[in-house]
């Protein structure tokens, strides 16, 4: 059922246009929003009650799963969650629109488009990158957080990243305004909750990144991504995106004449679908040998 609620939802993904409304992000403005309207979360927010935030809607669907303890309801809990946090119909978008704009050798509306992708600098340099970093919390890391947990786990991993999106965001609106979201109201001082959901999302992400640097190796060059990936094993202190990324660029070698705005981001773009490919080829064997549900 694993396989196949993934196979479904990705090739919908792909085929339909999802609504921004239903897409993770603006779900958990809403909740964040709600939380903030009775004082449940704000700059002091301490570790449990982040994590409370964190796990109580997945502590709810899993009580939900035992209660009706029914297959038909467990697979459309699995398609319908998989369907609001997987994928990045925004992100796609703006991608292609960085693309026809660095056709047009725009570079100006380039730096523009890299910035909406979250390279604060707008520097084109880091654009393939940021993709591979997206493509890992919208894809990758989604699909392990459901193989090994389920459901839960999916809500799990989902909320927190955008929690962690949201503290970041607000942290700097006293600068910046116009770049926080409408439905995220409040006080925009978060240092103390933007401290905390880093060194949480930093422990969660700990086990996804390491199990998608596998895949780069498996869909690179193996040895010099290899290179990277086995300090990354003992590697306490390096945060998700730099381990993401050092073996992404290793796996993927780019020539000197390709590190430009279109062919780098382009190939590191072929490195995580080929990896995307592989993860579901990873989970049909799972699924196969029985170690998958």
């Amino acid at each position: 059922m694993t396989l196949i609620s993934l196979l479904i939802v990705m090739a919908l993904e792909r085929v339909t246009e999802k609504a921004p409304k239903w897409h993770i992000h603006a779900l958990v403005g809403k909740y964040i929003t709600f939380l903030q309207g009775r004082s449940w979360f704000n700059d002091s927010a301490s570790m449990l009650s982040i994590l409370l935030i964190i796990f109580a809607p997945a502590l709810l669907v899993y009580v939900i799963e035992l209660i009706f303890n029914n297959g038909f309801v467990t697979f459309a809990l699995q398609l319908s969650v998989l369907w609001i946090c997987l994928g990045c119909p925004i992100t796609r978008k703006n991608y292609k629109h960085y693309l026809q704009a660095a056709v047009r050798k725009d570079f100006q509306a380039c730096s523009l488009h890299s910035i909406s992708l979250g390279n604060d600098d707008g520097d084109l340099d880091k654009v393939g990158q940021q993709l591979v970093f997206i493509n890992y919390r919208q894809y990758a890391a989604v699909i392990i957080a459901f193989v090994l947990l389920g459901v839960p786990g999916v809500i799990i991993y989902s909320i927190a990243k955008e929690l962690q999106l949201f503290t970041h965001k607000l942290s700097d609106c006293d600068n910046n305004p116009e770049q926080v979201d409408d439905e995220v109201m409040g006080d925009c001082n978060k240092e103390n909750a933007e401290l905390v959901i880093d060194q949480v999302m930093h422990v969660i992400d700990w086990v996804p990144v390491r199990l998608t640097t596998v895949g780069f190796m498996v869909v690179g060059h193996f040895s010099r991504a290899l290179t990277y990936w086995l300090p990354a094993l003992v590697d306490t202190e390096s945060n998700a995106k730099t381990i993401l990324t050092n073996v992404a660029i290793a796996a993927e070698e780019v020539e000197a004449d390709q590190k430009n705005c279109i062919d780098e981001p382009c190939i590191l773009v072929r490195l995580v679908k080929r990896n995307i490919l592989f993860m579901l080829v990873a989970v049909s064997i799972l699924t196969m040998v029985g170690a998958v549900a």
